[in-house]
Formats: structure tokens, sequence, C-alpha cells
């Protein structure tokens, strides 16, 4: 016979209910996010007399070790039920739709009950499958960090060191933010002689002695001046952010 547990997950706790096929509840109870907790749900699921392959289990995320905990105690039957069916069925049990953590626990339990057939059960995916989702994860959360930094460096080298951005094609080269960390006030870049342009290029692995001189024509030409006091200011915050950039885009190469 098959009993439902409904599990209302959070990052610190969860609420768990055990409904019976009749719609009863047999057990209500609040556990913390642990390894004893864990436990806890199991122990209570065993003085209730039910094996754990008849217990039908819906959450509305699979994204937590709880679900590896329960998969790996022979919970065969788990479902992650979508938060929106959650709050359109608190109605079965309150007029008010005001939210209630053992009350969501208990919707999601009896969803389960009466509406199993329409969901889809949770299997785990294979380990490499899981490794390629979590790189994929990281890269967006890489490139997302990536533009955050260089659209701060770029307002912040626009108010006070805007020469560099023009020196070179992109402000994520890694040349432009070694310039940048050379030379981080336009008093020094200006003082640049073609001689110590050329060496820096060759230090730097610059491909083409053309491209390096017009590089050097763009650092030249005019530019707005900031006031010394605006350059103290915000020279600081742009070798931080210079370096902060350097790391996360060779985190995200090692990455790909």
């Amino acid at each position: 016979m098959s009993v439902y547990l409904g599990i209302d997950w959070s990052q610190s706790k969860h609420d768990a209910a055990f409904v019976n096929q009749a719609g009863a509840c047999l057990a209500q109870l609040t556990i913390p996010h642990t390894p004893e907790g864990f436990l806890k749900l199991d122990e209570t699921r065993m003085q209730l007399g039910i094996e754990p392959s008849d217990c039908v289990v819906g959450l509305e995320t699979a994204h937590n070790v709880l679900v590896d905990f329960l998969w790996g105690r022979g919970y065969g039957q788990i479902y992650v039920v979508p938060p929106n069916v959650v709050k359109t069925n608190r109605s079965r049990y309150r007029q008010s739709g005001a939210q209630s953590d053992p009350s969501d626990a208990q919707v999601l339990a009896d969803v389960l009950r009466t509406d199993c057939g329409r969901l889809y059960p949770w299997f785990p995916d294979s380990l490499l499958t899981r490794q390629i989702r979590a790189m994929v994860s990281l890269i967006g959360f890489l490139t997302r960090t990536i533009g955050a930094l260089s659209n701060r460096l770029s307002s912040v080298l626009l108010r006070y060191h805007p020469a560099t951005l023009e020196v070179f094609n992109s402000l994520t080269s890694a040349i432009t933010l070694a310039f940048l960390q050379a030379y981080p006030t336009p008093e020094e870049a200006a003082k640049l002689t073609w001689s110590e342009f050329q060496a820096f290029g060759r230090a730097h692995r610059y491909p083409s002695s053309r491209h390096l001189a017009r590089a050097f024509a763009r650092l030249q030409g005019p530019h707005p001046q900031a006031s010394p006091e605006t350059i103290r200011v915000y020279q600081a915050e742009a070798l931080m952010l210079a370096g902060l950039l350097r790391q996360t885009l060779e985190q995200k190469k090692t990455a790909l």
C-alpha cells in the first residue's frame, strides 16, 4: 500500500508530512538540514511500518542532498512537483491561501495521492551527465561574473584612465589587463616611449608589430584628463578589478 510523503524543502530545515491513500495525515515533522535530520525522517517512516519502496515522495526541487539520501535509502518513487502546482492546491487545506510550511508539505503529499499519474518520476542522472551539468552551470556563472567585472572596470576607467580602453581591442584581453596593471595611471601610460611599448608587447607576446604601432598611436592620442584627486580615488579599485577579471578569465579558460 502506497503512502505519500510530501517534503517542503528549505535551506536550513524541512517540513514533512506522511499521508495515506485515504488522505489522512499519518505524521508531520520538521527536521533540520543535517544528517541527523535525514535519519529522523527515515526513522519516522520505519515507525509507521512503511517500506521505502512503498513511499511516494514529492518535493519542489531535486537539487539538494536530501534527494541523494532518499534515493540511497531505497526511496525509488520520487517526484518533483512544480511550485505553481503547490500554490494552486493550497486551497484544499485552507481558504485564505496564506502560506504555511507544514501545510505545504501536506499539500505536496496530497497532490501525489490524487495527481501522481500526471507527474513524471525523478531518476538520478548518470555521473557524466551530472558532471556536464555542473560544469555548464559553472561556466555560466563565470561568464556572468566576467561581464559584471568588465562593466564595472570600464566605468571606472572612463572616469579616470580612458586611454586604457582604446589602446587594445578588448578590455577582457590579457594584454589590456596587463597594461592596466603595469601602468595604472594616465601619467605612467603617457610617459611610455615607443621602445618601452615595444618591449611590453614582446613580453606579452603581442602578435603583430604593425598592430602594436597602431595601439601606441592610440595611446598617444588626445584623451580626457582626470584630476589628480579623481585618479587617487579610482586607481586602487581599477587594479583590484583588473586582478579579479584576469583570475576569472583564467578560471573560465581552465573550465573550458
